[in-house]
């Protein structure tokens, strides 16, 4: 049997913030056991594993499965960057889709507190790292090369922090839960020009899970979202014609996965975009089709990504509100897809949410202009 319907069962969540006493196994193993709970699922029943971790070194995945009880199955850890716990869905959902497996559990989990002293680095082989680059380094160059390429004022991106730590505000989840003012974020600790303190996402500690089932295995008592599809791509080699300030390995995951649901970017109600950077959420929706080229950032200005806007983007606060456990934040993302389908998002509940999206976009590496960006479509 292939092509199947696949659902999500049950989630779990540790919310995202630093959790300087709690290991990285610990945060696997509460937000796995809450998604088996919600869920209403043994252990025993679990066919497979998709573990996303970025830092944890190896074998995550069986460290986290030793404390929820899940033994003997396919366990595959992933490590795709940013892009990491998208990916592990994307893989889920195939496996479901396909026929292999029935009921499939995926945990995203990461421990960031303590690695890192500022900006996150690449591998140190890496050309942009060995010439002084961070991560917000190389976003402030595609937010530099945007506004030359648009017009737009560098100023502007400051509305993207302002639009998702006001959404985070509504969220009890968010690291942040504090509105900010255009000038509070402009006024902010520069950090690599045009980006400021304030439009730079922090590093994070947190976990999640989701239960995912094949249709014939839901039962009246779960409330399912369905995967209507998902996509998956990696960079391209960068040159004199690489296209700095856009994001085109999201568009290539974006069409995979708009392909597999039958969809359009116009059937997209909200989305949760990969905002590490103000500049980032611009790209990414832009990549997606929710803005036309050149256009995303003027449509944050005028409210159309705002709760009751065109189109929602990050209504839980996004990265900028909730923190960046890399491994986990995908994962992450689908529970809160998840939430709102099921219209139990209290405060910060998309009206009429039908169709949402989630994407993530892992940072550039060596010759490439991303690692990988994934994308999944998920509706009621």
């Amino acid at each position: 049997m292939t092509n199947r319907r696949v659902a999500v069962i049950g989630t779990g969540l540790v919310p995202f913030g630093k959790h300087e006493d709690t290991g990285l196994e610990e945060l696997g193993i509460t937000a796995a056991e809450a998604a088996l709970a919600e869920a209403g699922c043994e252990p025993g029943r679990i066919g497979a594993v998709f573990s996303s971790n970025v830092l944890g070194g190896g074998g995550a995945g069986q460290r986290i499965l030793a404390g929820v009880g899940v033994f003997g199955v396919p366990v595959v850890n992933v490590e795709n960057a940013c892009a990491s716990g998208t990916t592990a869905v994307h893989l889920a959902r195939l496996a479901i889709e396909s026929g292999r497996h029935d009921v499939v559990l995926v945990v995203g989990a990461e421990k960031m507190t303590g690695k890192f002293q500022g900006g996150i680095t690449l591998d140190r082989t890496d050309r942009p790292t060995l010439l002084g680059l961070t991560m917000p380094a190389i976003y402030a160059l595609n937010a530099q090369r945007y506004a030359h390429d648009t017009g737009a004022a560098l100023d502007d991106f400051a509305e993207v922090s302002v639009k998702n730590r006001a959404a985070g505000a509504r969220n009890p989840h968010a690291m942040f839960r504090q509105p900010l003012t255009r000038e509070e974020v402009l006024g902010s600790r520069p950090v690599a020009d045009p980006l400021t303190l304030l439009q730079c996402c922090a590093n994070a500690d947190g976990a999640a899970a989701l239960v995912l089932a094949a249709e014939h295995v839901v039962e009246s008592r779960h409330d399912p979202v369905w995967l209507l599809g998902s996509g998956l791509a990696s960079g391209t080699a960068t040159g004199p014609k690489t296209e700095f300030g856009t994001s085109r390995p999201s568009a290539l995951a974006a069409g995979q996965a708009y392909a597999a649901a039958g969809l359009t970017a116009a059937d997209i109600d909200f989305a949760e975009v990969h905002d590490a950077f103000t500049i980032g959420e611009i790209t990414s929706v832009e990549a997606l089709g929710l803005a036309s080229q050149g256009k995303a950032l003027a449509a944050v200005v005028a409210g159309e990504f705002s709760p009751g806007g065109r189109v929602p983007v990050n209504a839980s606060g996004g990265l900028l509100a909730k923190g960046h456990p890399v491994g986990a934040t995908g994962v992450g993302q689908v529970v809160e897809l998840t939430t709102q389908l099921r219209g139990v998002a209290g405060e910060r509940q998309v009206g009429g949410a039908r169709i949402g999206l989630s994407h993530t976009v892992g940072g550039g590496v060596a010759t490439l202009d991303a690692i990988a960006s994934g994308v999944v479509i998920a509706g009621v």
